[in-house]
C-alpha cells in the first residue's frame, strides 16, 4: 500500500530520497558485469590500455654463477573511449504530490531494469568480438586462434551431446593454460532449458541427491558456474575463466540521477546515466560454443 505524506513539500522530499535508492536495488542484482569483470576507476575520458600479447614469461634453469635472462612482456596499447550511456523518462508530477509511491517505484525499477539490459548487451557483445574478431568500441581485434567450438548439435536436439560439448570448450581452456580459476558459462534461457533436462547432465548433478533441485539451485559442473541472462545469445555460450581472462570495468562515472520539474507539462524528467569502458586483459580466456541452437 501506498505511503501518504503530510504535505506536497514532503512528498517532494521522499520522493527525491527515493530515486536513487530504488533505482540501484533494481539495479544491482541484475547485472553480470560484477561477476565476470574486476572494477577499476577510470580518471580520464580516454583510457591508454596495454593489453598483453597472449605471451607468457618462461624462466630458464641458469648454472651457479650464471646470470639469469632478461624477459620482456609485449603489450599492445589501445585507447578505450569511455562510453556515456543514459535515459530521461518522464512521469506526472500529481504522483508525486499525491505520494504514489507505489507507482513511483514500479517506474524507477524499470529504469534500473533497462540500464541492466544494456549493460549485460553490451558486455556479452565485447566477450562475442574478443574471441571471434571484429570491431567494438572503436577498437578492432583479432581473433583468438581455435577458441569457438562448434556443438556436436543443436541442444533441441535428441542427437545433442551438451555435457560433452561444455567439457570440449573447457578443454579449450586448459590447452591454453587456463583451465583452472573461477569459470562462468553464460546461457540464454532457452539452451539453458535444454541443458537442465539433458539426462547425462540430470544424472551428474543429481547422484541420487536431489537436495539441488528442490532447492532450485543451478549447479555447477566441473566447477563451472552456469549464468543465465535473457541479454546472451539463443545460438551459441560463453566459457569464461574470470581469473585469466583478465576482464575490466573501467568506470568513469558511476549511475548518478538527477531531477529536473517541468512546470509547463507538470511531469518530471528522471535523469540517469553512467560513464564506463569494458575492456579484456587475456582473451585465451574465453571461448564461444557455436551452434547450440
Amino acid at each position: 500500500m501506498a505511503t501518504y505524506a503530510s504535505s506536497s513539500a514532503q512528498s517532494w522530499a521522499l520522493f527525491k530520497e527515493q530515486v536513487d535508492d530504488t533505482l540501484i536495488k533494481a539495479l544491482q542484482p541484475r547485472i553480470i558485469y560484477n561477476l565476470l569483470c574486476k572494477v577499476y576507476p577510470a580518471t580520464t575520458g580516454v583510457m591508454a590500455w596495454d593489453k598483453t600479447n597472449e605471451s607468457f614469461l618462461n624462466p630458464s634453469e641458469v648454472g651457479e654463477g650464471g646470470e639469469y635472462p632478461g624477459a620482456v612482456m609485449t603489450f599492445a596499447r589501445t585507447y578505450l573511449s569511455m562510453k556515456d550511456i543514459g535515459l530521461a523518462p518522464r512521469l506526472p508530477i500529481n504522483w508525486i504530490k499525491d505520494a504514489r509511491f507505489d507507482l513511483v517505484t514500479e517506474y524507477i525499477e524499470e529504469i534500473g531494469f533497462g540500464i541492466a539490459r544494456y549493460l549485460n548487451s553490451d558486455l556479452l557483445t565485447a566477450l562475442n568480438v574478443w574471441i571471434v574478431g571484429g570491431t567494438y568500441n572503436g577498437s578492432t581485434f583479432t581473433a583468438v586462434t581455435n577458441h569457438t567450438t562448434t556443438a556436436n548439435a543443436v541442444w533441441s536436439s535428441t542427437s545433442a551431446d551438451i555435457v560433452d560439448d561444455i567439457m570440449a570448450a573447457d578443454a579449450v581452456l586448459a590447452a591454453d593454460d587456463a583451465g583452472d580459476g573461477m569459470k562462468y558459462l553464460v546461457l540464454h534461457p532457452t539452451p539453458m532449458r535444454y541443458l537442465l533436462t539433458d539426462p547425462q547432465f540430470v544424472k551428474f548433478y543429481n547422484m541420487g541427491n536431489n537436495d539441488l533441485i528442490t532447492k532450485g539451485l543451478f549447479p555447477t559442473p566441473f566447477g563451472i558456474t552456469i549464468l543465465r541472462t535473457s541479454q546472451a545469445a539463443t545460438t551459441y555460450g560463453l566459457l569464461i575463466n574470470v581469473d585469466m581472462a583478465a576482464i575490466k570495468y573501467y568506470e568513469r562515472e558511476p549511475l548518478s540521477t538527477e531531477i529536473e520539474k517541468s512546470a509547463r507539462s507538470q511531469h518530471i524528467d528522471i535523469v540517469a546515466r553512467m560513464r564506463y569502458a569494458f575492456a579484456c586483459g587475456r582473451p585465451k580466456g574465453l571461448v564461444k560454443i557455436n551452434t547450440i541452437a
